[in-house]
Order: structure tokens, then sequence, then C-alpha cells
């Protein structure tokens, strides 16, 4: 029987002038895979930035691994191990792929100063998962193709080891291998129990 890890009860959501959600209930079963459908305006992306930390509900309540939880902050979703990929990239252009995927998380050494060499040496074991050793950790992003921008957004939410992972249409610019990367990628994950 699959154990349940994330349950949304009676979650609420309104703007002024637009109800986003309606006492919508979800479960999320360990090593699952859930795609949400729907219409423009249908609450899809309302409910991940709720789950993300970004909006707080109006009603209802969010239950992670059996304890009801409040998200303050995109930081303490991911702390709780709810980690989302938008569609708009958070990447900061000016710096290296190193560091934005460990961005705030940098590795240090006993002076409490960046340690170079392990952040470029874990960005290259980060890499590999999407097989991409020809992009050098010290890149900038701005050098970057969108599709190889969003592989980056996506390896930054890996790259914190997430219970649950929550994609925003994660294919939209990436190209055909990519994709099937991705997927390889999210069966791996989902037989890891996440």
């Amino acid at each position: 029987m699959a154990e349940t890890i994330l349950e949304v009860r009676g979650i609420s959501k309104s703007f002024p002038g637009v109800k986003a959600l309606d006492k919508v209930d979800f479960s999320l079963d360990k090593g699952t895979v859930h795609a949400l459908v729907g219409e423009n305006g249908a609450g899809k992306s309302t409910l991940m930035m709720i789950l993300g930390g970004v909006y707080s509900q109006d009603e209802g309540e969010i239950i992670l691994e059996g304890n009801p939880v409040n998200f303050e902050s995109s930081y303490a979703a991911n702390r709780k191990g709810i980690s989302v990929v938008y569609q708009e990239l958070s990447l900061v252009p000016n710096l290296s792929v190193a560091e934005n995927i460990f961005a705030y998380r940098q590795p240090v050494n006993r002076l409490d100063l960046i340690s170079w060499n392990t952040l470029y040496r874990q960005t290259e074991d980060i890499l590999k998962i999407f097989e991409l050793d020809d992009i050098n950790p010290k890149t900038l992003v701005s050098e970057l193709s969108m599709a190889q921008r969003q592989v980056v957004e996506i390896l930054k939410a890996m790259s914190v080891n997430p219970k649950i992972l929550i994609f925003d249409e994660p294919t939209s610019s990436l190209t055909e291998v990519e994709t099937k990367e991705l997927f390889i990628n999210l069966n791996k994950l989902k037989a890891e129990g996440i």
C-alpha cells in the first residue's frame, strides 16, 4: 500500500474579484507522478504557489507527512522538502551555473568562505544527471540557451533533495532530447519515492 506524503484539504484562495481555488482536496503518495490539467485560470498555478510557499491559503490545510504545515515563504516550503520549478525562470544571468544551482547554499570551508572547488565539483555531479558534461559550472547563465537555462532551473530544484518536486510546464522550452532526459530522471526520482 502506498504511503501518503501530502494531503491538501479544503484549500481556498481568492484574489480581488476572483476565486482562484474553492475547497480543493488533493492527496499525493510517495513515488507517484500526477499531472494537473485545466484551462488557463483554473487555479493550477495558484495551488502550486501555495504548496511552494509563495501564497498562503485563505482556508483549508496542508498535511505533510502526517503533520499540518503552513509555509510563510518558499524557503520554508523548500526546507520541509517541497521544491517547485516555475515556468518563469528565477536564475540570475550574471552568476555562474554553479552559483545559481547552489544559491544561498554554497559549500563553505572552515573560515566560512565559499569553497569554490567543492561548489564546482558538486555542480559537475548534478550536471551529469542530465548528461550535460559540456556545460562548465563556471559558465555564466547569460551564455546559455533558453533550453539549457530551463534545465539549470530544474537541477537547482533537484539539488535540495526534495521529497516532493512540482513542475510548472517543465518541457515548454526543452528540446526533444532534453525532454526525454527529464522523463528518465523523473522515473528515477519516482523510484526513490520522490
